[in-house]
């Protein structure tokens, strides 16, 4: 550009500070160049940020300066990206996407770029604690599996089972299940005793339910025998029965209830029952009965001098 001289420095930067010398030859000129660093300023600061668990939580700061990288804290921890937290710039905004907060996300969440921060809080309300979908009544047949179920209204929510008054406690028999919202009580191999009140417990709320267990059909697999003996031989009468009992059977003679005693032996193995009737004389001689539930059998006891 004729007798002209020019230099551009594009973009400047602190390090371009310094004398600058244009020699022309014969002649050379010379001058100082300071490069002073922009300011940073908040131009809209965080805001703070009360929700409800599982929503998203978005915070956003904008600077004054485009070309500056930011980061983030809660409570005094940097924060990380994960898959449930993101973090973006848009020039000069910067955001924080925190998804599906829980309780335990509430806290101080703070910007931080070159000199300047911003500070905001976080409140994650918990969800409402209550019962869906209370426990029913349920009839069950004895040896069975049982299930008493119900639907909270929050997945993180903790509950407490009972019958009656008594903690239930996870057991061999007692199975205690969470899946989301849904929790249950499983009773395997449901015995008579087991029958009763349950009930849950979800915070303030409480619901219930009978529980009404059948005993099982009890049939005789081999009915008793007619016995004749000499007195005071002993009498033995057997029979079977199709499953295992755990009430004891009553056995009679002549209509009379027969406890054990020196005089009579009363046995069990398995669906098997015995009665030995020790010592007899001729004044017991009638009709022998068996029951068990709705099961019956009766057979004759003739002894003879």
């Amino acid at each position: 550009m004729g007798r002209k001289r020019f230099l551009q420095i594009l973009r400047c930067e602190l390090g371009d500070s310094g004398v600058y010398v244009c020699d022309a030859g014969d002649a050379t000129t010379s001058c100082s160049v300071e490069v002073f660093e922009r300011e940073l300023e908040v131009l809209q600061s965080l805001e703070d940020l009360d929700i409800q668990e599982d929503q998203n939580a978005v915070f956003m700061c904008e600077v004054s300066l485009d070309d500056v990288p930011g980061e983030w804290f809660k409570n005094g921890e940097k924060i990380k990206p994960t898959s449930t937290i993101k973090i973006r710039q848009e020039g000069t905004k910067h955001f924080l996407l925190m998804c599906n907060v829980k309780g335990e996300d509430s806290g101080e969440i703070k910007f931080v770029a070159k000199n300047v921060e911003s500070i905001a809080y976080l409140e994650v309300e918990e969800l409402p604690v209550n019962i869906v979908k209370p426990l029913q009544d349920k009839t069950a047949l004895e040896k069975s599996r049982v299930i008493l179920d119900c639907t909270v209204s929050n997945p993180r929510c903790s509950i407490r089972w009972y019958k009656g008054r008594n903690v239930i406690l996870p057991s061999e028999r007692f199975e205690i299940c969470s899946e989301g919202c849904y929790r249950k009580l499983v009773i395997q191999q449901v015995a008579l005793e087991d029958e009763g009140t349950y009930s849950v417990q979800v915070g303030d709320y409480t619901c219930s339910a009978r529980l009404t267990v059948e005993a099982q059909s009890i049939l005789m697999v081999r009915d008793l025998q007619d016995v004749e003996v000499t007195a005071p031989e002993e009498a033995c009468f057997a029979c079977e029965v199709s499953v295992p009992v755990l009430k004891a059977p009553v056995w009679t003679l002549n209509g009379e209830v027969l406890q054990p005693g020196p005089r009579v032996l009363l046995e069990k193995m398995g669906k098997v029952h015995r009665l030995t009737l020790r010592q007899t004389s001729e004044d017991m001689s009638g009709v022998v009965e068996f029951v068990s539930g709705k099961a019956k059998s009766t057979a004759k006891l003739h002894v003879k001098k």
